[in-house]
């Protein structure tokens, strides 16, 4: 009885290590989509560069670094700054997106800051 408290202990840690990825799999997903949808030369490469670094980032989260945020907290920024930058969109989602991101990846950064710090 013993092992089986164990590894529902260690069945959460996991999932809670996993929500460092979120981001990262939700903007993967929908570029994938978009791209078979559309095509994947119309998606700016920087994309990719933005999701491996928030890829990068959480995997050095994992490692329980807290400045592991700081690579999400830049796309964030890069949003933020490409929302003020006039391209025509009907709707401006990057300004929102940015400010959730950096929010995210700060209360990630945190967290594992304060974790370290007991």
């Amino acid at each position: 009885m013993g092992s089986g408290q164990r590894t529902e202990g260690r069945e959460g840690t996991n999932m809670k290590k996993m929500i460092y990825f979120v981001p990262t799999i939700i903007a993967l997903l929908l570029y994938i989509i978009l791209g078979f949808t559309g095509s994947f030369g119309a998606i700016n490469p920087f994309v990719w560069l933005w999701i491996a670094i928030m890829f990068v980032s959480a995997v050095v989260m994992l490692k329980r670094k807290w400045y592991g945020c700081a690579g999400g907290f830049v796309v964030g920024c890069m949003l933020i700054y490409m929302s003020t930058q006039y391209t025509g969109q009907a709707i401006d989602i990057e300004r929102p997106l940015g400010i959730i991101l950096c929010i995210y990846y700060l209360i990630c950064g945190l967290v594992i800051y304060k974790e370290n710090k007991k």
